[in-house]
């Protein structure tokens, strides 16, 4: 009888033996297993990271094309771009969310926008003389979307838009209007002065800007000229 239960006991013994030892097997292979899940993360968001003038930039949703000079002084610029996404009708294209510009004379580069979350819708260069060699630029004018006004969770060119003109070099982006429909025109006058035709708040007005300092000169609507002719 006492052999039995002794026998008993041992069996007992060695069930719970095995079971805390199956236990332990299954938690050091579930153990390693996310120690190398968390070892091959790292690698692979390394792949797609690329690091760009002291910016980390996710290569899998944006890419940077190719340098292109912009101005005679040696200064290059390249689109950072990410693919736009349309309806099956209206196809799809690239949507530019910054410019890197290299300067050659002394290796410097720099973003022309403070961070990639917004759109540039369109870029006009300004050259003297209203020619179209646009080596010769004084200024360079762009279309910004910088918020989601119309609350569809996208930056479109359905948004408000920001107006906002440089040097050729890409530096000194000063901000001149904002809450714009649409922009009706850009050109430079031969006094040195920027005009920016836009439409807001369904008015066709001018910014009139001085394309050294970037100083607002003017903004008002276009007003019909008077009639005085005799009745």
């Amino acid at each position: 009888m006492k052999g039995r239960r002794f026998f008993a006991v041992v069996w007992r013994v060695n069930a719970i033996l095995l079971l805390l030892v199956a236990t332990l097997a299954v938690g050091l292979f579930g153990f390693a297993m996310f120690q190398m899940y968390r070892e091959s993360r790292p690698g692979r968001e390394a792949v797609d990271v690329l690091n760009v003038a002291d910016e980390r930039i996710d290569s899998s949703k944006v890419q940077l094309g190719s340098f292109q000079q912009v101005v005679t002084s040696g200064v290059l610029r390249a689109a950072l771009e990410t693919e736009q996404e349309h309806g099956f009708s209206s196809g799809s294209g690239a949507e530019v969310r910054n410019y890197l510009y290299y300067d050659a004379s002394n290796g410097a580069s720099r973003w022309l926008l403070a961070g990639n979350k917004g759109l540039i819708l369109a870029t006009h260069e300004l050259p003297q003389g209203g020619c179209s060699d646009t080596s010769d630029s004084v200024a360079v004018v762009y279309e910004l979307v910088e918020a989601d006004t119309n609350g569809d969770s996208k930056l479109t060119g359905s948004d408000a838009k920001v107006i906002a003109v440089s040097n050729p070099a890409g530096s000194r982006l000063t901000r001149i209007v904002v809450g714009v429909q649409d922009v009706n025109g850009t050109t430079l006058t031969p006094a040195g002065r920027i005009l920016v035709f836009y439409t807001s708040s369904a008015t066709l007005r001018v910014a009139e800007v001085d394309a050294e300092t970037h100083r607002i000169i003017r903004d008002a609507p276009l007003q019909p000229a008077k009639n005085d002719s005799p009745k």
